[in-house]
């Protein structure tokens, strides 16, 4: 039998190897042939059906899907923040302040704020995006919308909040705007003051 079963696995290899160079390239039609077994002097005919998978068609948008370009910024200096005081982010945030430095970037600096031991405090950037859609989407990035909570403070501005590995991140928009904020503490609300009192300020 163990001959039977050998004979019959070659034989079936090379039927299948014969419809894959013989039939036309994704026809996805059978190929059916009969095939005999010998074993001993026992002969059996068995008819075999070979039917080839289709070929795989690619993923619709798969070859148009691209990375948005990086964005090139200046290197951070030291500097004062045109819409957050040093002395404000210290009451927001109850922790004393050092070094601050800014990113000169359109339509407002980022402004990053430091503790007076040097490590990192918070930072606040402003975005001016081409379009409501465009400024909800870099919301969203920063607090996306399956594991953050709902935000929309100030009035007319919406977006979210959550914790992160190293604090917290308040995201919000208002038309093409958006205004994301991020603290060193978990507590949202860190971030919701320094963006609130920034869109103030701004008079967004």
């Amino acid at each position: 039998m163990r001959g039977w079963v050998i004979l019959a696995a070659a034989a079936l290899s090379a039927l299948v190897t014969g419809c894959a160079g013989g039939g036309a390239a994704g026809s996805g039609t059978s190929a059916a042939s009969t095939i005999t077994i010998t074993e001993g002097t026992r002969t059996a005919v068995r008819s075999v059906t070979v039917t080839p998978e289709p070929s795989a068609a690619p993923a619709a948008g798969a070859a148009s899907a691209t990375a948005p370009p990086a964005t090139d910024e200046p290197a951070p200096v030291a500097g004062t923040c045109p819409y957050l005081s040093d002395d404000t982010v210290a009451d927001i945030n109850g922790q004393r302040t050092g070094v601050t430095t800014v990113i000169e970037v359109d339509p407002h600096p980022i402004c990053t704020f430091t503790r007076s031991d040097g490590g990192w405090l918070a930072t606040v950037r402003i975005v001016q995006a081409d379009s409501p859609a465009a400024a909800a989407a870099a919301v969203d990035q920063h607090v996306p919308v399956e594991s953050s909570n709902p935000a929309d403070d100030p009035a007319g501005w919406t977006g979210g909040s959550m914790a992160t590995g190293d604090g917290s991140v308040y995201a919000v928009a208002k038309g093409s705007v958006a205004v994301i904020a991020e603290a060193n503490q978990p507590q949202s609300i860190k971030g919701r003051q320094l963006a609130v009192t920034a869109i103030a300020n701004l008079g967004l």
